[in-house]
């Protein structure tokens, strides 16, 4: 890990209610905060739980995550640990880029339900053998 990532830590079951500066404010007594970032949900604008706090140093970002790790704030256990590395690419807007949008791919081999056959289009023959269930020409409504 590079010295930057080391500095970079994940806070995981905020309270929806906490803002930047409340946890600015916590982390702030382990060393120098330079950045607090809370995730909001782009639909709804609210609070999705979890942020990140970016730290001076390593060294403070170390202390905070010892210290912080299951401590109750504002009525909730955090969970603090080491920010990854961002894993997509945020210009997209985070869309799969691996295959041309529209594009149609069965979720499964042998087509809808499991039953095989080709297409999802494709038209069916009615099937003349019943199998187990018998001869349905009896039942209550072809009376």
């Amino acid at each position: 890990m590079n010295q930057q990532a080391t500095q970079k830590l994940y806070v995981g079951n905020l309270n929806f209610d906490a803002n930047e500066e409340q946890v600015r404010e916590l982390f702030s007594t382990y060393g120098g905060v330079e950045e607090v970032t809370i995730i909001m949900d782009r639909f709804s604008g609210r609070s999705r739980g979890f942020g990140f706090v970016k730290m001076d140093s390593s060294d403070s970002a170390n202390k905070a995550k010892e210290a912080l790790s299951g401590q109750v704030f504002q009525g909730k256990a955090l969970i603090i640990d080491w920010a990854r590395a961002e894993q997509r690419d945020r210009s997209s807007g985070g869309e799969r880029r691996d295959r041309p949008a529209g594009e149609f791919r069965p979720r499964r081999e042998g087509g809808w339900g499991g039953r095989g056959g080709g297409d999802r289009f494709e038209r069916r023959e009615p099937r003349g053998d019943r199998g187990d269930r018998g001869d349905r020409s009896g039942n209550f409504y072809n009376r």
